[in-house]
């Protein structure tokens, strides 16, 4: 008897397509034998059972195994490893940023966006700053500085 356990999966696989060839043999003897005894029983049982086992027999015949190139893991052993720093290199020191013009959004007011640069203002630099911001863009806002319109590109104070 075959010990699949220590035989491959090729083997394990031609043991099963054996077993599964000597079943359809059988099964064909069988519906041979009832044929010549009762046709009418043969042609109702023998389709069926014949499409469960053609589907059984295409499943398993492509099912085969993966095979490995001769040598496996062991042709990697021995390769360097490609050289990687221990530590993360330091980030480089970068000036600080220029002040950047907004591009104004819906919902934005001089007070928001002045609001939004400096965070931890209190409301009377906030006031001074916001009057600094309209005079640096009195051309483009005009003579109302609660009206600012979508898409207006406002610089701050002092910008080139």
């Amino acid at each position: 008897m075959l010990d699949l356990s220590t035989s491959g999966p090729e083997e394990a696989l031609r043991v099963v397509l054996a077993g599964v060839l000597a079943l359809w043999i059988t099964w064909w003897g069988l519906v041979l034998l009832v044929a010549l005894a009762d046709r009418r029983l043969a042609a109702r049982l023998a389709p069926p059972l014949l499409r469960a086992l053609l589907v059984t027999g295409a499943v398993v015949s492509v099912q085969s195994p993966a095979r490995a190139t001769p040598g496996g893991v062991e042709t990697l052993h021995g390769l360097a490893l490609p050289d990687r720093p221990l530590t993360a290199a330091p980030e480089p020191k970068r000036p600080p940023p220029e002040p950047s013009a907004h591009v104004v959004a819906p919902g934005d007011s001089l007070w928001s966006i002045v609001r939004s640069r400096s965070p931890g203002a209190d409301d009377a630099s906030v006031g001074a700053a916001v009057d600094r911001w309209y005079r640096a863009n009195r051309d483009v806002i005009g003579d109302d500085p609660d009206l600012i319109q979508l898409g207006q590109r406002l610089d701050p104070p002092g910008a080139p």
